[in-house]
């Protein structure tokens, strides 16, 4: 009985400690490779979210095209002269209506009001268009609905405002035709640069936010600033036929460069991350 007694004992002894050297055992596995902490976690969710950022990021293509869109504006603003008098003048034709004081000043000819509002239309359609093949190609779709609404609802308010304002000084809705800012017919870079910051809020792009605003500080101050100023004091002095250039051409400028950049910015391949913090 006694040789027996010990025979169990020693039995459920040794399997009291097998099972509790198994169940440490598989405890200290289970240690060795838990999971990753909620800080890790958390660090890889937002370099996942960058990089998904960064690989939706298309905006160059907007800046170059608004910019050789104002560059290609530049022969509208060529000042003709009437030899005979010596002043300068342009005929007008066609619907009032498409003649907005938004598209075209009394500085600039009438045809630029119309080539305006057809390029400003192509441009907006065209960069929708561009974001949508875009995020068919990466997988990854910028919502531009509010850029396209935004530039939309701007188009036909630059059209209807003048008409229903009219004429009329005294008119209460007054205000909404700032003289300053229409008189050189260069309000347009204006209206890019609010489609612009709404794009950058799109984007979430601090980089296209920075452009955005510099080119609407400069389009505000170069559609009733008369820049060929600038260029007198510096010893240029321009023809009259093309003194009212500057003011388009470098807002256009501004757009290219900044587009180029971006676009050298956005073709670097994304850097991959270290094989150990992979491991991790």
């Amino acid at each position: 009985m006694d040789h027996d007694d010990r025979g169990e004992d020693g039995q459920n002894g040794e399997d009291g400690q097998t099972g509790e050297d198994g169940q440490n055992g598989e405890g200290g596995q289970g240690g060795g490779g838990g999971m990753p902490e909620p800080s890790e976690m958390l660090s890889e969710m937002r370099a996942v979210r960058q990089r998904a950022r960064r690989a939706r990021h298309a905006y160059w293509f907007p800046l170059v095209l608004f910019g050789l869109l104002t560059c290609a504006s530049i022969p509208f603003y060529l000042q003709p002269v009437i030899t005979r008098t010596g002043v300068f003048g342009w005929a007008s034709s066609g619907p009032a209506v498409l003649q907005s004081r938004y598209f075209a000043g009394p500085l600039a000819g009438p045809d630029v009001a119309y080539y305006w509002l057809a390029a400003l239309l192509a441009g907006v359609a065209a960069t929708a268009l561009w974001y949508r093949w875009r995020g068919d190609q990466v997988g990854l779709r910028t919502p531009t609905r509010g850029y396209l609404v935004t530039g939309l609802v701007l188009l036909v308010l630059a059209l209807l405002i003048p008409v229903i304002v009219g004429s009329h000084s005294q008119s209460p809705l007054s205000f909404l035709m700032p003289g300053d800012l229409l008189i050189r017919g260069t309000f347009p870079p204006v209206i890019i640069a609010v489609c612009m910051c709404v794009l950058a809020w799109a984007e979430r792009s601090i980089a296209l936010t920075a452009i955005a605003a510099g080119y609407l500080g400069l389009s505000l101050v170069a559609s009733p600033y008369d820049i060929e100023n600038v260029f007198y004091r510096l010893g240029w002095n321009l023809s009259p036929a093309v003194s009212g250039l500057p003011n388009v051409v470098l807002p256009g400028l501004m757009l290219l460069i900044s587009g180029a950049g971006a676009w050298v910015t956005q073709r670097r391949p994304q850097s991959r991350p270290a094989p150990a913090a992979e491991a991790r």
